[in-house]
């Protein structure tokens, strides 16, 4: 058969049985003999095509409706991916439809970050810039099927810039098995491919989306969309902090949720204070220890197993240092401080499995939600907790202004007492116990002290501090004159209160050597109450004993006081409740509802052996006491008994 001037046609018919079948240049025929008036008509299952006639990517995107994406490849000098000029390049190109791309922007690309702030300076975009930031956004490196899109989610873009400091950016590709005959089993940030297979043209592979993909957002832009990370966006702003970390070049961010902050009790009321410097300061190098100086995407985060151990350790801008690994039970940020992290100190002698044990402990934090996308790097979603770096130098002091115990803290500088906001480790401790301000503690044991701080309100309800403010200030005129300590002495009342303040504070004890703590903050389960257990006070003999009467809700009340000091008489109670608490570098704080009561005279003497010696003492005298008097009633009885017998004359 002859096709025009130009090509040939061979066409070959068959008989079998009676029936006939065809092919044409070996393509198989459907139906046969269908006349027509100007001829005869065979159909063919499979279309024949020319050598001559060539498929480029750029002609199968325009065959799938995607002619705007097109032109704006050209528009933006990119039509070298598409036109098929480099048959040798692999890549996967993601081409929304006509109708999508004007629905999404109409056809406008601003994305309303008109300056993107890099790390050295500003970089004004013009609307070229962004189609062009925009077309690179959807050309991925490399060829990649469905398959491979479920074994590597993960797929580098030709987005490079110098805001991700000269690394890819990256698309998030989730296939989904269930749904395939849908024919969206496979989306790219949340955009569904809407064809079954994708086209694959020589080295191109292409996808066509229900909708573009926009390129990553900013840090608070992308931190608000997700409500759990709404106090550490707050906590960028008041440490003004935004500007630095948006503006640094290719970071990844592990971000805390709301409930990381609320748990740090105390230590949150002090970073939050408004006006501090300090307390400003301290949350900014808070917030800087979160921000990694490199993008780790998930993907590049090793894994532990049985015969490695390996960890990505990264430094963040504060200077701490974050290790980075995975486990079957999910991926980690491991947080250390130290010149040499121990997961770098390997023993000759330990096993691997050993090492991977002694990493897996408490200062790992769980990362719930990976690769969250940014215009600088990636971010990562801690599950619960946070990092405290070591150069936020949390004190007892500091936590007394986050709760604005302000009696308190007079009150210990009245009596002297302002060593218990001290670490006793340092040279602060040593100078000390040369004056011999510390005669009562043991300098080798103690580590620090945990205050327990009732609010300004509650000791201005209380009637000895009132009647000591006012003859302060002299202020003869309060009507407070059923106050019961109106008539007692200055000196009376200053024991009294001094007493009271030492039953508040309880010394820590430590049994390892100095040495070893040095420098070091406190475990914090050394630190934290425990049910039943007794702790002692600076105030002789007198200790208190916790009780847990709720899921991590403690009360404190005195240890050995009895209820009733005399049959029928008054009950005697000192108890209050830990409202709030928060962990400093040598102890803990924690806020009371109310305050304790001293303990009664009768059971404020001696305490262990003395105790019952003083007691034995006690009923011995009792004894000796009612015995004598016994035998004085006794003889007076006789007395008159004989009288009886005699008459008067």
């Amino acid at each position: 058969l002859s096709l025009g001037k130009h090509a040939n046609l061979t066409l070959v018919v068959e008989e079998t049985h009676g029936s006939f079948s065809g092919s044409i240049d070996g393509q198989p025929l459907g139906r046969l003999d269908i006349i027509a008036r100007n001829g005869i008509v065979h159909s063919v299952e499979q279309m024949q095509r020319p050598d001559s006639l060539v498929f480029s990517p750029q002609k199968v995107l325009v065959g799938l409706n995607a002619t705007a994406f097109v032109r704006l490849f050209k528009d933006a000098g990119l039509g070298d991916y598409i036109d098929g000029t480099r048959p040798d390049r692999k890549l996967t190109i993601l081409a929304p439809t006509n109708h999508a791309m004007d629905e999404a922007f109409g056809y406008d690309l601003d994305d309303g970050d008109d300056v993107v702030l890099s790390a050295k300076e500003r970089v004004q975009r013009s609307p070229r810039d962004r189609q062009r930031e925009w077309a690179l956004y959807h050309i991925i490196e490399g060829q990649y099927s469905i398959e491979d899109l479920a074994q590597t989610p993960l797929v580098r873009t030709r987005l490079a810039g110098e805001w991700t400091d000269g690394r890819p950016q990256v698309v998030k590709a989730q296939v989904d098995q269930a749904h395939r005959a849908l024919g969206s089993h496979v989306s790219f940030n949340g955009a569904d491919n809407i064809l079954l297979e994708p086209e694959v043209i020589g080295n191109t592979t292409i996808y066509l989306l229900s909708s573009p993909m926009s390129t990553p957002p900013r840090l608070v832009n992308a931190l608000i969309q997700n409500l759990d990370l709404s106090l550490f966006v707050a906590a960028m702003g008041a440490s003004n902090t935004v500007d630095e970390i948006q503006s640094e070049a290719g970071v990844t961010v592990l971000a805390p949720v709301v409930n990381a902050f609320a748990s740090l009790g105390l230590v949150w009321s002090y970073l939050s204070l408004p006006g501090d410097l300090d307390a400003r300061a301290d949350l900014s190098r808070l917030i800087k220890a979160h921000v990694l100086t490199r993008p780790v995407y998930s993907d590049e985060i090793p894994m532990h197993t049985d015969s490695s151990a390996d960890m990505l350790v990264v430094k963040a801008l504060n200077g701490n240092k974050v290790g980075l690994y995975r486990t079957p039970r999910g991926m980690f940020a491991f947080v250390d401080q130290s010149e040499q992290p121990p997961f770098m100190r390997r023993s000759a002698r330990s096993s691997t499995s050993s090492r991977l044990a002694s990493v897996l402990d408490s200062s790992s934090l769980k990362i719930s939600e990976p690769d969250m996308l940014l215009q600088t790097g990636v971010a990562h979603v801690l599950e619960s907790g946070l990092i405290l770096p070591l150069n936020v130098e949390i004190t007892s002091a500091k936590l007394l202004r986050g709760m604005r115990a302000h009696i308190f803290a007079d009150l210990l500088e009245r009596f002297n007492l302002t060593y218990v906001l001290e670490d006793p480790r340092g040279e602060a401790r040593t100078a000390r116990s040369s004056d011999g301000d510390d005669e009562n503690d043991d300098p080798h044991t103690v580590a620090g002290y945990s205050l327990l701080v009732p609010s300004d309100k509650s000791w201005r309800e209380n009637p000895a501090y009132r009647e000591l403010m006012r003859r302060d200030h002299e202020d003869i005129s309060a009507d407070d004159s059923d106050n019961p300590w109106r008539n007692a002495t200055t000196s009376d009342i200053s024991h009294y209160l001094g007493r009271l303040v030492r039953l508040h504070v309880i010394p820590v004890i430590d049994s390892s050597p100095r040495e070893a703590s040095e420098g070091k903050r406190l475990p914090t389960k050394q630190l934290a109450l425990a049910d039943r257990t007794t702790y002692p006070t600076l105030l002789d003999d007198v200790t208190l004993r916790a009780h847990e009467f709720a899921t991590d809700r403690f009360s404190l009340q005195l240890e050995g006081a009895p209820f009733y000091q005399t049959p029928g008489g008054v009950p005697f109670v000192s108890v209050a409740t830990v409202v709030r608490s928060g962990i400093a570098r040598s102890g803990a704080v924690f806020e009371l509802d109310s305050l304790l009561r001293l303990p009664p005279v009768s059971s404020s003497g001696p305490g262990g052996w003395k105790r019952v010696a003083w007691n034995a003492a006690v009923w011995l005298t009792g004894i000796g006491m009612g015995s004598g008097l016994l035998g004085v009633s006794g003889y007076w009885v006789r007395q008159w008994w004989t009288r009886a017998d005699y008459q008067s004359l």
